[in-house]
């Protein structure tokens, strides 16, 4: 019988071979794409702060 460490080590071989495959299929695949971005990006700034209905005599109290 094969112990414990014999299963690990083949265990942790298939882990790093398939993530090494996948990687390779990722790079690949990013390598056939010939991406062509474009953005169109309209910020507008439309701000309505609040306003004390009594602008003539402010005293700097914002109570109610």
């Amino acid at each position: 019988m094969h112990s414990f460490g014999y299963r690990a080590n083949a265990l942790l071989t298939f882990a790093v071979t398939i993530l090494a495959l996948m990687c390779a299929m990722a790079s690949f695949s990013d390598n056939l794409s010939h991406p062509s971005p474009s953005s169109n990006v309209q910020v507008l700034l439309n701000i309505n702060w609040f306003q004390n209905g009594n602008d003539a005599g402010n005293s700097g109290n914002d109570e109610c």
